[in-house]
């Protein structure tokens, strides 16, 4: 056995033992979550959105859910930027329904279907019926695909027919929401059908990912579908995937040689290679045995490996670069002194397309993370200096703006520099105290 070998058993041994990695595997096996198994078709995902909208199913949440929807569909409706015609029945609606009056309203009547008696190639994915506050709710969910104008036009011209046909539904006000997981909010006014159509991502889903997480700490364990669904839609992050996307982080870090070998044992049929084996293979029996750790270790590599590059290339901080599985978030060292509750402007970086050799950087600002108003609004008018768009939505406290989409790694690191040096110019040559 040559020296490399050696050294790599070595280092396998310490793996296998480090407590991180029989944390790591220890958390992945409690994990019962459906989805860890099962791969969501479109209409599956309009199936799993017509559980979790209708308040009398068993998910424990009640109406909160779909007020969630109706609430974050209000305010994207009233931004001037959606596209709505204001003359349309989706714009009419959400001007008589404020966030305020969905807030303090019931929607315990409320009901989804999936037919309402079109055609299938008539019907939308999923309706939400309210027959106690009178309103349709047309769902037009895509997971992968883009929406169509002709077809989005096609089913509201469809749904309104229907509802002037019908003597029940004559007076109910129609709504109609385009949802895509991979919608950029800041560009909704140019999608199909956006004078009709409200075209949202999947961002809604936050507030009920929490919840959720509450209602499961309470021990209702139908929760966990809620929270499992909703965590793989957003950005929002349940803590033990957090503990396990940082334990594998580190393990990366600790085990860079040991685990690209470990990973390339559990390669296609594993099984079969075991079984094949005429020697004693302590590597594969340990990535058959704990397939669920090895599979969140190959997820993780290609972020984890992105993190080293760019912390090399660019030497940023450490604590000022963190990682989930498909995504990193990075803090300007130049917003050093206005660090307050979390990071009130970053970076993120994540995946184009579900490519993982091209990457979307979006610049971030938050004013709920900033020690107070006047810092935060400071900061707002710097980055309005570099980016326009930031000053759009000026009641939004909360903003995201697309930098760069579908680059190489190479691009987005040279483009991070170029944000993070804009910043610390545009930060000395703004005076806080006229901010």
């Amino acid at each position: 056995m040559n020296v490399k070998n050696i050294a790599l058993k070595e280092s396998f041994e310490g793996l296998v033992t480090d407590p991180r990695l029989v944390q790591l595997c220890d958390v992945q096996r409690t994990g019962d979550e459906f989805l860890d198994v099962v791969r969501l078709l479109e209409n599956q995902h309009s199936d799993v959105l017509a559980w979790l909208l209708d308040p009398r199913e068993g998910h424990g949440q009640g109406e909160e859910i779909l007020r969630d929807l109706l609430i974050h569909a209000s305010i994207a409706a009233r931004d001037s930027e959606s596209g709505l015609d204001g003359r349309g029945t989706t714009a009419r609606f959400f001007k008589n329904w404020p966030p305020s009056r969905i807030r303090t309203t019931g929607f315990g009547s409320a009901f989804t279907a999936r037919e309402l008696g079109m055609k299938s190639e008539e019907r939308v994915d999923l309706f939400v019926i309210d027959s106690q506050n009178k309103f349709i709710l047309a769902i037009e969910n895509k997971a992968g695909t883009r929406h169509n104008e002709a077809q989005l036009e096609r089913y509201k011209n469809h749904l309104s027919d229907v509802v002037s046909a019908n003597s029940r539904l004559s007076d109910y006000s129609q709504v109609y929401i385009a949802l895509d997981r991979n919608s950029n909010e800041e560009y909704l006014g140019y999608e199909p059908g956006s004078s009709h159509w409200l075209h949202m991502g999947y961002s809604w889903l936050k507030p009920s990912a929490q919840r959720a997480l509450l209602h499961v700490n309470r021990g209702n364990s139908a929760a966990k579908m809620v929270m499992a669904y909703c965590n793989r839609q957003t950005d929002w992050e349940d803590p033990d995937d957090a503990l396990c996307n940082r334990l594998c982080a580190e393990l990366h870090h600790s085990y860079p040689e040991t685990i690209k070998q470990l990973l390339l044992t559990n390669q296609g049929r594993a099984e079969k290679d075991w079984l094949a084996s005429k020697r004693d293979d302590a590597a594969l029996l340990f990535a058959l045995q704990n397939k669920s750790a090895i599979d969140l270790l190959r997820a993780t590599r290609g972020m984890a490996s992105v993190k080293s590059e760019i912390i090399h290339k660019l030497k940023i901080r450490k604590e000022y670069i963190s990682s989930k599985r498909t995504r990193l978030y990075i803090f300007p060292a130049s917003c050093e002194a206005f660090l307050g509750y979390d990071w009130p402007v970053y970076l993120t970086l994540n995946y184009h397309d579900n490519s993982t050799a091209k990457y979307n950087l979006t610049l971030c600002w938050n004013a709920e993370c900033a020690n107070n108003d006047t810092e935060a609004e400071h900061l707002r008018k710097v980055l309005t200096s570099l980016y326009s768009t930031f000053e759009k939505r000026s009641e939004s406290r909360v903003r995201r703006v697309n930098i760069v989409s579908g680059k190489s790694l190479t691009e987005v690191i040279q483009k991070i520099s170029d944000v993070s040096k804009g910043i610390e110019e545009a930060l000395a040559s703004f005076d806080l105290e006229s901010a």
